[in-house]
């Protein structure tokens, strides 16, 4: 079967940021169950139903725990989703109302996950949000936005990579995180876990500078199985090559 690729080169130094409980190894107790700590979830509205749509999982990718999200049916409720927000959660609409200071620009979500939803027209999901109060128009403006769709199946840990699309020049004063086990239409069964978040990269302006695309060059294309790629520069930038999938799928 022949595979299709897409290919970025990017010349950007890599800058680490923090993400609040980014490893999932920090818990507390409430009532009669566990909450990750910085990530609001809906546990808190199925609680009196005895069901848990956030739990903790061990051991994870790293560490002894990770983020395990899985969709459920609660009566009452309906299919209630899997949702973990890195801020603050509405538990009427399941959107986020707050996410946790932050200043940076970086280029990706780095993320290790596995998933599975329980039916095709399911997908579990990570999305990014960065934005800025705009003290003029007293609203947020979005600084940049990104997200990944899983509507397969994986049962190992993979890195996955979250790239980031930029509207604005300016750099963010906030970020949300939003990691769900299904779609707006959630289906029964579907699940996703996730450990070791990581914002990766560091974006100047609007658009990433890249090389000249007549600098680089691919072969076979198509291929079903190795390709080769040469590219020359004359920028005294160290080149990053990333190649990922039509999925966001990240391969190192």
């Amino acid at each position: 079967m022949k595979c299709l690729v897409l290919i970025l080169i990017t010349l950007t130094e890599s800058v680490f940021c923090q993400i609040p409980n980014n490893g999932f190894e920090a818990w507390t107790n409430t009532s009669s169950y566990q909450t990750p700590d910085n990530w609001d979830n809906l546990n808190q509205m199925t609680n009196n139903s005895g069901i848990y749509t956030c739990i903790k999982g061990t051991p994870g990718y790293s560490g002894t725990s990770y983020l395990f999200l899985s969709s459920k049916a609660i009566a009452g409720k309906g299919i209630v989703p899997g949702i973990a927000v890195c801020g603050i959660i509405d538990t009427i609409t399941y959107k986020p109302k707050s996410g946790f200071p932050f200043s940076n620009r970086p280029q990706y979500l780095s993320s290790y996950v596995q998933y599975m939803p329980s039916d095709p027209a399911d997908s579990s999901n990570i999305k990014v949000l960065l934005t800025k109060w705009n003290s003029s128009l007293l609203r947020r403006d979005t600084v940049a936005f990104g997200v990944s769709y899983f509507n397969a199946m994986a049962h190992s840990w993979f890195n996955n990579g979250t790239f980031l699309n930029y509207k604005s020049g300016e750099n963010p004063d906030s970020a949300i995180i939003v990691i769900s086990s299904s779609s707006s239409v959630p289906k029964n069964g579907s699940y996703i876990y996730v450990d070791n978040l990581q914002f990766i990269g560091n974006v100047v302006g609007i658009n990433e500078y890249s090389l000249n695309s007549n600098t680089i060059s691919v072969f076979p294309n198509p291929s079903s199985d190795i390709v080769n790629i040469g590219f020359n520069s004359n920028h005294d930038k160290a080149s990053t090559l990333m190649i990922f999938d039509f999925s966001g799928n990240l391969y190192i």
